[in-house]
Parts: structure tokens; sequence; C-alpha cells
């Protein structure tokens, strides 16, 4: 009887000491719970957050983002895309040509210039009276960009943000706007028709021999001897499609009219594309004696870049360029992309730029590029 009464005393205790942890386990949860929504309030209660941009810079921004200003061109086209309405200013005009597809009310916000670099033209009075909550920045990782950013930040009293942007991580850049916007449904959108076209650009090209690379060869300036030499940041659409640059051996020059190159190099690296960058352009090869030496030109192989509202290839060196790859690819590799260019056209421009074209605006946009 002893040993039964003993038996059940210890089983008492241990449920009793069960209950206790239990207890006070579920105490805990609760109370951290608790201590994570008073730091949760607490954070919230000034409405500001820490956000850590591309730069690794960890930035206090308001909780809530309700007005943005684009740092740059290329900023601008990128935040154009994702969040047009909480644009409050521009660094740069829209073109003239770009205008018939951008509307209206965006047409008419102040500009504010470009906020720094050898470019640099800001208006301070524009930017004050705009009262953006921050200001973004979207491009390429230069070494002094964290650097950058704090000047600029310190100098104009106004959170700067830093986001990396190049042709690869397209979709990782939306991301981290979604992310900074609190807008990841149009983000998510825009990242994964990004990744698509980037993973198929990689599947035609890692599926190429080199004997099917075709070569390219891309005309500027008022002659059509400048180009955007193999190298250049401006060039990319045409390695990621898994063609080679004819401008080859020459040094890259990214900013300004790009390489200035000789028709006696341009007869010697005989390109089998060439891609005019204006009509003016286009028509000078088509008709001018000294472009006739060249195997493109003898093949119909001349093309007019499609550049409204923004050139398909290189300018700006943003978002641009994913309907540049599928273009450019279709029309060099039309049996591994086998795409539907006017189809192509609608969708990009409806996701991206906000506008549905008419049929007559499609025929436009593919004058002499297809």
């Amino acid at each position: 009887m002893k040993r039964k009464i003993t038996l059940l005393l210890v089983l008492g205790l241990a449920l009793v000491t069960t209950i206790g942890c239990t207890t006070n386990e579920k105490k805990a949860n609760e109370t951290e719970k608790t201590q994570t929504a008073i730091s949760s309030e607490n954070k919230q209660s000034d409405g500001t957050r820490t956000f850590v941009d591309s730069a690794g810079r960890e930035v206090i921004i308001p909780t809530q983002i309700n007005k943005i200003a684009p740092s740059g061109p290329l900023a601008q086209i990128v935040l154009y895309t994702s969040s047009p309405d909480l644009l409050v200013g521009l660094a740069s005009p829209f073109s003239s040509e770009a205008k018939e597809f951008i509307d209206k009310k965006y047409q008419k916000l102040p500009e504010f210039g470009q906020f720094y670099g050898k470019n640099a033209s800001l208006n301070m009075e524009a930017l004050s009276a705009a009262e953006p909550d921050v200001i973004i920045d979207i491009g390429e990782a230069k070494k002094t960009v964290k650097e950058d950013m704090d000047k600029l930040q310190e100098q104009i009293n106004i959170p700067t943000l830093f986001i990396e942007a190049n042709l690869k991580n397209m979709p990782e850049t939306y991301q981290k706007l979604g992310e900074l916007l609190g807008n990841t449904e149009t983000t998510e959108k825009l990242a994964s028709y990004c990744e698509q076209v980037l993973e198929k650009a990689d599947s035609v090209r890692s599926s190429l021999k080199e004997s099917e690379q075709k070569s390219i060869y891309y005309a500027a300036g008022n002659a059509g001897l400048n180009t955007n030499a193999e190298g250049s940041f401006h060039a990319q659409v045409i390695d990621e499609i898994g063609a080679k640059n004819a401008a080859t051996g020459v040094d890259v020059v990214s900013k300004g009219g790009g390489t200035v190159i000789s028709m006696e190099q341009l007869v010697q690296w005989q390109p089998d594309y060439i891609l005019a960058e204006t009509k003016a352009v286009y028509d000078q090869i088509k008709t001018d004696e000294s472009w006739q030496e060249l195997t493109a030109v003898k093949a119909g192989k001349v093309y007019q870049v499609p550049t409204v509202p923004y050139n398909f290839i290189s300018s700006p060196p943003s978002v641009n360029r994913i309907i540049g790859i599928q273009w450019l690819g279709a029309l060099v590799y039309p049996e591994q992309y086998k795409l539907n260019m006017e189809e192509t056209v609608n969708e990009f421009y409806k996701l991206f730029y906000h506008v549905k074209p008419t049929a007559e605006q499609v025929k436009m946009i593919l004058t002499n590029a297809q």
C-alpha cells in the first residue's frame, strides 16, 4: 500500500511539474510575442524603418513610401515601370517620340534634373517643393557608390538609396524595389517576366555552336560609324542572345557616341547583320555606295532598331533591353525564339509602360525592324 501511495505521489508531482513547465513555456512565448509586438509598435511609432540598399547601407526611411524621386534617367525608367504614381518628378523629360506612349499626367511632372555625376543638373527648388520621401538611384554599382550615396544624402537631407540594376539582375532589381515600396504584387510580375526572358536567352545561347553564332554591327552616329564595341555596357543585348559583336579589337567607349571606327574596319569585319540606330542611318546604309561592299547589305540584313519610347538595345541601358533581347533574338535566331513580335510588343508595353499600343503604333514601332 505504501509503495502505491509513493508511486501516486511521484506521478502527481511529475504531472504538476509538466503542467508548470508547459504553463511557463506558454507564458514565455506569450511574453516574447508581446515584446515583439511592442517592438514593432515602437518601430512604427515614429513612422520609420531601416532599409538596407544594394550598397549595404542601412538607411532610415518612412514606413510608408508615398513619394519617390529618381536620381537620373536609368532610375526614372525603372521606377516608371514599377510605380509611376509614386513619382513626384522627372530626372529628364520624355522625348517627343516617347510621349505618344506615356500618359499625359506623367509628362506634366516637374523636372529635377540629374542628381549627381558629370551631367548633374539638380533643381533644388523643384525638389524641395515636391518633398519626396526618398530618392532612388538605380544602375551599375560603381566602386564609389556607397560614398556617392552618403554624400548625396548629406547634401540634400533626404533618404537616398541605391538599387543595383544590370541586364542580368533585373529580376532582383524589381524584387528589391518591391521590398522598398511595399508593392510586391506589381514588382513580382515584372521580375517574373524579366526572369523568363533571361532564362530563354540563356537556353538559346548555350545551345548555339560557335559556327551558328551570327556577328552584329551596331551603326550609330551621323555616318553610322559610331558603335558600341565588344565589351561595352551598351552592347550587352548582342552578347545576351548569343551573337558576336562585330566591333572587336577596338577601344571600348561607353560615353558620348561610343567607339568611332572606319569603313575600312567595317569592311574587314563583314558582319552578318547591321543594326541602324536611327532611320537616317538606316536610309544611308541602304543607299550609300560605300556601304554596298558589305555582305549584310547585299543580303538585306540591315534593320532599324525600334526606339520608342526607349531604344530596344542601349539608350538608356535599362529594362528596355528586355524587349530588345526578344526582338533581336527573334530577328537573328527565329527558329529558337519563335516569337510573334507584334504580340510580344503589346504584352511588354502593357506590363512595363502601362499602355496598350494600337495596331498602327505597333507597326510604327517595328518599322524596318523585321
